[in-house]
């Protein structure tokens, strides 16, 4: 009965030797599965979307002006790689394009956005540029003041149902500089579509 019971052991123990070397096994080939190009492809693809469907919006104030604009004012010029400039004069907006910021001739489109927020549209959406852009904002006619004055910064928004009457939903907040002194705030543009001056977070 004992050497039965001793045989029942040594095999017990041999079936679970086996085991163990075989989830091992399964351990040790796992990384070569993951460092496979497809898998890494497929593993950085999947991370990518996650990242872009979840991207985080932040409430924040936007810099307003003291006479709304009654209607939406459009600019459009065509630049290419020797840089341009476009103006809006009446929302106190000019943004400069860089020589070589672009490689070929292309129409830009800035719209600045009717209502109290600063905010302008720009096209084509979705278009980088090799070198920022420089947008500068009059002050004059805004609601800045010194203690707003060094908080201001421009909010991009993907689309303009982020916009409220003096909020903005915004993904990216670009650092610039804003001075009374000479009445303006500057910053730079690296991409499209929709950007406003903001200055601080909202109160939820």
């Amino acid at each position: 009965m004992s050497n039965r019971i001793r045989r029942a052991g040594l095999l017990a123990v041999a079936l679970l030797i086996g085991v163990s070397a075989a989830c091992n096994t399964e351990r040790a080939s796992a990384p070569a599965t993951l460092a496979a190009p497809t898998a890494s492809h497929d593993l950085l693809g999947g991370l990518v979307g996650t990242v872009t469907n979840t991207l985080k919006l932040t409430k924040t104030n936007g810099l307003l002006r003291t006479t709304p604009l009654a209607a939406p004012i459009t600019v459009s010029r065509t630049i290419g790689y020797w840089g341009g400039t476009l103006s809006i004069p009446q929302a106190g907006v000019t943004v400069v394009v860089p020589v070589g910021a672009l490689t070929k001739d292309t129409q830009i489109t800035m719209t600045a956005r009717a209502g109290s927020l600063v905010a302008y549209d720009f096209d084509p959406h979705g278009i980088t540029f090799a070198k920022p852009l420089a947008f500068t904002q009059s002050l004059r006619g805004t609601n800045v003041s010194l203690l707003t004055v060094l908080q201001l910064k421009l909010g991009y928004y993907s689309d303009p149902s982020l916009l409220g009457q003096t909020t903005a939903l915004v993904s990216e907040v670009v650092s610039g500089v804003g001075s009374l002194l000479t009445g303006t705030f500057t910053a730079p543009i690296k991409h499209f579509s929709g950007y406003v001056v903001i200055c601080g977070l909202a109160d939820e």
